[in-house]
């Protein structure tokens, strides 16, 4: 790590995240001041007035530029789409135990004041409005939730190739030729023409924006003392005065390029999931021409990556109470993913590749989340960095598998090979292709053990007991595993139906109210149609539901058939007893039920196959539908940390889980049952038949490091990832920590603040996480190979 890296770094970890008002007081006045234009034109003006108004600055030793907020790691404010809620929790924020921020009193008097205008009027509150009762009801027992009700879409892939080879010019270009030819003969085409005038406002007020920042290293470098810095600044401002206007020509200006887009619709909206895609693809050509000039070194290269990554940590946001433990860590899931495949196949690491792990693993920031593809072909130098990243305990990167995702995006989208050859991520573990896809994974989540819970007692709550689903039939009269799954599958469809219509009323308001001139022309297909991705405008679309507790629900089952229906040893009756008392004075039943039945992790047919018809069944149920744009409905079995929360809201299990436990994390076997051993852990989860839940499953597994050091643990890591995959594992991330430094970190958090986890489809710093979802990654089983 270089002495400029040190200390921005430094800088960055020993400041306090924070609430800014500066944006909300900006987009109030633009709302203001625009009042009574046609929606696109207003949400173009409102972000070139922020991005006119709002405070810049290059702080010491930056060499990539552009800042989200007034101040370093803060969380502006978004009124437009949440402002009730923080005015309520506003005082909260400093001492919440999960992603406390700090509120100036400056920036609370301002909040205060702006946010009482946006009363009745932000997405949140018309949307509370809109949902029917039963969905908020459902919600509210933590059977399930609606998603994008107080965020923005987000989840893009800006098509940065081809961005890359012609800068904003071109695009403004075309926008305006397609204005000049396009006559305003119906609603249709005025609609069309509006939006083009809103993409060109906006992308000259992204060129403005680099401009002040061009404006302002110059004027830095007037004053500067230090001759390096001053030629720093120097080239800072003429890079800025390119960028993103015109092509970039050097690996620098490519960097800021891509930071100055993507930093820009962060700006214009607060959607999360914004994504890097194949850094090392679109970015290299840059990278080698400046190498064969003799331009750049491969370690000025490493330290321009670092500085971006730095950069991309810098992003938070700010989440509610509920979403802030659920979402644990302050994530916005921006990832950057390289190797894999080149449009024809062969592999496409190149020496950026290498490049970008090396920086990851000096620098060791929590975003970008960097992962690798890996394919039978990938240069085996590739894997050996990517897996002793690993090994060193730094939980980066994840590993993405080509031979299952490239023909699942190819159904999915109905894409030709070449294209899906090119696939990225859009945030945690979903896959989509670059550049054109406006892919939603935030349709909401379907907690199973609660649908579970409900099946067993003929959809009445017993927390409550109130009814809450559908009346599937009193357990004592189901008579087999099979009727009892099938009362499971009609509270999921159920559910399911209820989460898609409320998401689907949520799309329809992103269309009529939240429309995003400039991320919607960085995605191919939104100018040729002339309209939005909030209205269906890129060239493919998808929305991605996501279920949790699949390893509490299917251990559950399995539990109930082997002593109920199989030995005979239990009634229904008596189970619901036990249950309804939290296994009060029944603790030997208990341990009954969780060590006599099989579990999922152990490599076991039974359960694992009760797992994955879950997941089947989770994806016929959605196949039903479609959403706001057309597109179809995909099952992601991911939890992020909501399986703490989503534990809270159900009672004792029939797995031996106590009531209001965490359920298990993603895909990954319930914490400390996979004893079997990783073989068998990895065996049970690529049994769920991952090509059925197409936008992703997330695989979480721990690893003592003594068990797997030396050259002997790397072979075992490899031998691992390429078990898995070759099973057809969609996604693995593995944490190499024992459970000792993870307690010191949380009994001495100021000597442990560089310590990295993986919290589900993302990197967090340990020691900034919640009590509850530290000690939920401590119970996770340490595997020894």
């Amino acid at each position: 790590m270089t002495e400029r890296i040190r200390q921005l770094k430094q800088r960055q970890s020993s400041t306090r995240p924070s609430l800014s008002a500066e944006r909300a007081r900006l987009v109030t006045e633009a709302y203001e001041l625009y009042a009574g234009e046609p929606l696109i034109l207003l949400k173009a003006h409102t972000l070139a007035y922020l991005l006119k108004h709002m405070t810049i600055f290059i702080q010491e030793g930056e060499l990539i530029v552009g800042n989200h907020t007034d101040k370093p790691r803060s969380a502006p404010v978004y009124p437009e789409f949440n402002s009730q809620w923080i005015a309520e929790q506003i005082d909260d924020f400093p001492t919440r135990g999960s992603d406390p921020l700090t509120v100036s009193p400056e920036d609370r008097e301002t909040l205060l004041s702006v946010l009482g205008k946006w009363k009745g009027r932000s997405l949140d509150e018309v949307v509370a409005q809109a949902l029917p009762r039963q969905i908020k009801f459902a919600e509210a027992s933590g059977v399930m939730t609606v998603g994008n009700r107080d965020c923005a879409t987000g989840h893009i892939i800006p098509d940065y190739h081809t961005l890359l080879q012609c800068g904003l010019s071109d695009c403004i270009a075309r926008c305006r030729e397609y204005i000049e030819h396009t006559a305003i003969a119906n609603e249709e085409t005025q609609k069309q023409v509006e939006f083009w005038q809103a993409a060109v406002i906006a992308m000259e007020s992204a060129q403005a924006f680099a401009n002040r920042f061009a404006r302002l290293a110059a004027e830095m470098a007037e004053t500067e003392t230090s001759p390096r810095r001053r030629e720093e600044l120097l080239n800072i401002s003429h890079i800025c005065g390119r960028v993103p206007t015109k092509p970039p020509e050097t690996f620098h200006e490519a960097v800021q390029f891509v930071w100055f887009l993507h930093l820009i619709v962060t700006i214009e909206s607060n959607g999360h999931g914004n994504s890097f895609a194949r850094f090392d693809q679109y970015t290299n050509e840059f990278y080698v021409r400046d190498m064969e000039r003799g331009m750049i070194s491969r370690e000025e290269a490493i330290e321009l990556l670092e500085c971006f990554f730095l950069k991309a940590t810098d992003i938070i946001k700010v989440r509610d109470s509920f979403y802030s433990e659920s979402f644990a860590g302050y994530p916005v899931w921006q990832n950057l993913i390289v190797g894999g495949q080149t449009k024809d196949g062969k592999d496409a690491t190149n020496e950026l590749s290498y490049l970008v792990l090396e920086a990851n693993a000096d620098v060791q920031t929590s975003q970008p989340t960097v992962s690798v593809r890996y394919f039978d072909g990938l240069s085996p130098k590739m894997m050996r960095q990517g897996l002793t990243m690993i090994q060193q305990g730094l939980s980066t990167p994840a590993f993405f598998n080509d031979k299952l995702v490239i023909p699942m995006v190819m159904e999915k989208f109905g894409a030709t090979l070449e294209e899906a050859r090119q696939w990225g991520i859009l945030g945690c573990v979903e896959p989509c292709i670059p550049g054109c896809t406006d892919g939603r994974p935030t349709v909401g989540y379907v907690n199973l053990l609660k649908c579970l819970e409900l099946a067993l007692n003929n959809g009445v709550d017993p927390l409550t007991g109130e009814k809450l689903g559908p009346e599937t039939g009193a357990f004592e009269s189901l008579t087999s595993l099979e009727e009892l799954q099938s009362a499971l599958f009609r509270q999921i469809d159920f559910f399911v139906d209820l989460m898609l219509t409320g998401f689907n009323l949520v799309g329809g308001m992103h269309a009529t109210r939240q429309p995003m001139p400039f991320a919607s022309i960085l995605i191919q297909g939104c100018m040729e149609r002339g309209t939005s991705i909030q209205c269906g405008g890129a060239k493919y679309s998808e929305s991605g539901a996501f279920i949790c507790g699949i390893g509490n629900t299917a251990d559950a089952l399995a539990a109930i058939d082997t002593l109920v229906y199989q030995k005979k040893t239990l009634t229904a009756g008596q189970l619901l007893d036990c249950l309804r008392k939290n296994f009060e004075g029944e603790e030997q039943l208990r341990l009954t039920l969780l060590n006599k039945a099989p579990k999922y992790g152990n490599d076991d047919d039974f359960v694992d196959g009760i797992a994955a018809a879950i997941v089947g069944h989770y994806r016929e149920s959605l196949a039903q539908y479609h959403d706001s744009r057309g597109g179809g409905f995909t099952a992601v079995v991911e939890s992020q940390s909501l399986n703490v929360s989503q534990g809270k809201c159900v009672g004792a299990s029939a797995d031996g889980r106590f009531a209001y436990e965490p359920v298990n994390d993603n895909c990954s076997p319930v914490m400390g049952r996979d004893v079997s051993g990783p073989t068998a852990a990895i065996r049970s989860v690529s049994k769920l038949n991952q090509w059925n839940a197409q936008d992703g499953c997330l695989y979480n597994i721990r690893f003592d490091p003594r068990s797997i050091s030396g050259e002997k643990g790397l072979l075992i890591l490899d031998s691992i990832v390429k078990t898995y995959f070759e099973r057809m594992g969609e996604h693995i991330q593995i944490n190499v920590v024992d459970d000792e430094t993870l307690r010191q970190a949380q009994q001495k958090p100021e000597q442990y603040r560089d310590l990295l986890v993986r919290v589900a489809g993302y990197l967090a710093y340990f020691t900034e996480l919640d009590r509850d979802v530290q000690n939920n990654i401590i119970l996770r089983t340490s595997h020894s190979a």
